[in-house]
């Protein structure tokens, strides 16, 4: 048996080696996942459950279901990922280590870790420097020149999302690749943003390609009150049509979205500019520039040019000023709206949207609605939990002249390499074996059967990642960003309180917030390993 499969829907040949026909389509994100943890399962039958589950199909699902029925064995085998693995530990020792091992950081911060002068961030930078305008200029222009297919395909090309370029490009090489990307090495997106580009461009093309920096000039003040209310929203809305939105895989579909975000960025970036709308209202620029906090390159646009400095990992996130409420509420609903992408995808998801079922009309799925329903209850879960445990840091520090919307806004950045520790588990190998569906569609972005570099009949590697890889990966990743969380959070607790006892007494909730998440991410991860 071939551990390859083919991607061109258009090649003709049928597979003996696998008996199938490999014109399989391009999925979405939601199921390369399901084709990922089906294999982790190694069992054909589970993996028929859970395609069948939740009322999320998309047009992946299909091409998933025929690749791993194909090349699963019955019982044990998973050839294209290896051999089988089994956890050596039962499941709940893996959970109570995960967590030991928080507790374990936490009390070694709190022991040793007692001086009262917290990090200063703004001491550790290695080394800075400008950027030259003919390096931002030719990232803007392949940024620009990237949009222009992506929305020319998605209209223009065929419908077929097995064939067109514009789903595998947005929801897995941009939005996956994007958001590890900024996470780990740099957030791009200050240089690269195809909205404010356009924006810029054309104010600069109407007022005779002056040399000085666009965008300067009288806008209309921008309401304090509103804050980063309107990214919240947005990011919201963009985490429904991701996640649950019907015919969010119709190449149609999402260019005239990426055509409604650009509208929408120009009205923005006219009315008040574009530095308050990306810093208030735009959801892609507020998440990156969030998750950029952690990555060790920073970079920043300083009119026509940019500049850059190196840092330490981490150390972005130590504040010396408390978020807003607003981007406070932002950084919490990015925990939510990922933890609820993978508790979409878990057995006991699938048993809550039977039960409903059941009792509804017969026929008809309550699927879409509940999962609805979960990813706006989510967030508000989230930040009730969130805001107990600031409650209840405050009374064990002593120190109540401390508002909770100040202690709220000072510990929610130390959350974030949860969420990212969760991402890279979550979406890692996703991004591997998805990401390879764009080399056969680069030579046939429209989907009318060219071959322009002879990539056309690139055959997919599913071997690249084994099963063994993405559970040890996972495990390392969720206890690694807790851990750093924990000392994020250690630090931040020795600037805001007036005592090193005080900030030690205050991290008690904070450690069962850190052990509660560690347990649940986990949980979620292992749910397509071991029995529900």
């Amino acid at each position: 048996m071939s551990k390859y499969t083919h991607a061109r829907a258009s090649d003709p040949k049928v597979d003996s080696t696998l008996g199938i026909d490999p014109m399989l389509p391009l999925s979405s994100r939601a199921s390369l996942k399901a084709t990922q943890r089906a294999a982790l399962a190694n069992n054909r039958g589970r993996f028929s459950a859970r395609c069948s589950g939740a009322g999320r199909g998309s047009f992946l699902r299909t091409g998933a279901t025929s690749v791993l029925c194909a090349i699963l064995p019955g019982e044990a085998q998973a050839h294209g990922l290896g051999a089988r693995y089994d956890l050596p530990l039962p499941l709940w020792l893996y959970l109570l280590g995960a967590g030991a091992a928080v507790a374990a950081s936490f009390a070694f911060l709190t022991l040793f870790r007692t001086s009262a002068r917290p990090i200063k961030p703004r001491s550790l930078v290695f080394a800075r420097g400008r950027l030259p305008w003919s390096l931002v200029a030719v990232l803007q222009g392949l940024s620009m020149g990237l949009f222009l297919l992506i929305v020319m395909a998605g209209l223009l090309g065929n419908q077929n999302p097995f064939k067109n370029i514009t789903p595998v490009f947005v929801w897995v090489i941009w939005w996956v690749g994007m958001t590890l990307l900024a996470a780990f090495v740099v957030n791009p997106w200050p240089l690269v943003n195809p909205a404010v580009i356009a924006w810029e461009w054309g104010r600069r093309w109407s007022d005779g390609f002056r040399t000085s920096a666009p965008g300067r000039g009288r806008f209309q003040a921008y309401p304090p009150w509103l804050g980063a209310w309107p990214a919240a929203a947005l990011f919201l809305l963009m985490a429904w049509l991701e996640l649950i939105a019907p015919g969010r895989d119709i190449p149609r579909n999402i260019a005239l979205g990426a055509l409604a975000y650009l509208g929408l960025s120009w009205i923005g970036c006219r009315l008040f500019g574009p530095a308050v709308w990306l810093r208030n209202a735009d959801p892609f620029a507020v998440a990156f520039a969030i998750l950029g906090r952690f990555a060790p390159l920073q970079v920043a646009r300083t009119g026509l040019r940019g500049c850059w400095w190196l840092r330490p990992y981490a150390v972005g996130l130590l504040s010396d000023r408390p978020l807003s409420i607003s981007l406070t509420a932002f950084t919490l609903l990015m925990l939510a709206t990922v933890s609820v992408d993978g508790l979409l995808e878990t057995p006991a998801w699938m048993i809550v949207v039977e039960l409903v079922d059941r009792l509804g009309t017969e026929g008809e799925s309550s699927g879409d609605v509940l999962a609805t329903m979960l990813l706006c209850l989510a967030p508000l879960v989230f930040g009730g939990a969130y805001l107990v445990v600031i409650a209840m840091m405050r009374m064990a520090s002593g120190e109540a002249e401390h508002s909770l919307s100040t202690l709220a806004g000072r510990f929610v950045l130390p959350l974030v390499p949860i969420a990212i520790a969760y991402h890279l588990a979550h979406y890692l190998s996703f991004l591997l074996l998805a990401g390879q569906f764009a080399i056969p569609l680069a030579s046939d972005p429209f989907g009318f059967g060219w071959d322009l570099f002879g990539t056309a009949l690139y055959r997919i590697d599913i071997g690249i990642v084994d099963a063994r890889f993405v559970w040890l990966m996972a495990v390392g990743a969720i206890v690694i960003g807790h851990i750093v969380a924990t000392w994020l959070a250690h630090e931040t607790a020795l600037a805001v309180f007036v005592t090193s006892k005080a900030a030690r007494k205050s991290q008690g909730p904070m450690l069962v917030l850190m052990v509660g998440y560690t347990v649940l991410s986990l949980w979620i991860l292992s749910q397509p390993i071991v029995e529900p």
